[in-house]
């Protein structure tokens, strides 16, 4: 019979994010955020059947259960503001950018490490998507200043005050 001590050590293993599909499974996700978990319950296969965002996730090893998930979707920033400020100088009126929108794991996965391996997928995705398709940038608005912390720290966003506090941007050049 396991003990407290081996579950807690027992590691948690994630399949490589994919796109969302009929097949996966997520009526257990739960990561603690209604709003996180009401996109994907509520409008994440909706926003994708109409093409307005594109969902990948992860499913614990060897099942279809959602673990955790992110969007992404293009967007565009105006070139005032575009940071660093050096990138304005003769370029268009609008960047074209990737917006990372929702992104979550769920409770029982989070602790190890996914939400940043699932953060650097998305940007391989978004740098590999700007060689086929113009992209300047990845946009993301995180819901809190600890989620702030977390894109600085993780990957290097820098704020957009200008577009809002907690609007922050990282440059794909």
């Amino acid at each position: 019979m396991p003990t407290e001590i081996d579950v807690q050590t027992r590691p948690v293993e994630l399949s490589k994010p994919e796109k969302l599909t009929k097949f996966h499974d997520f009526t257990e996700f739960d990561c603690g955020e209604s709003s996180i978990n009401d996109y994907l319950h509520k409008d994440a296969r909706k926003a994708q059947d109409r093409k307005q965002a594109v969902v990948y996730v992860s499913c614990f090893a060897g099942t279809n259960r959602v673990a955790g998930y992110y969007t992404l979707s293009n967007g565009s920033i105006a070139r005032q503001h575009v940071t660093p400020k050096s990138y304005q100088r003769n370029s268009p009126s609008a960047h074209p950018a990737t917006i990372l929108g929702r992104m979550g794991v769920t409770m029982i996965a989070q602790g190890h490490g996914f939400a940043v391996d699932l953060l650097k997928n998305a940007i391989s995705r978004c740098m590999i998507a700007s060689d086929s398709v113009g992209t300047s940038a990845v946009l993301v608005h995180p819901l809190d200043d600890k989620l702030a912390e977390f894109y600085a720290k993780h990957a290097g966003f820098q704020r957009c005050p200008d577009l809002s506090p907690l609007t922050m941007m990282l440059s794909l050049r």
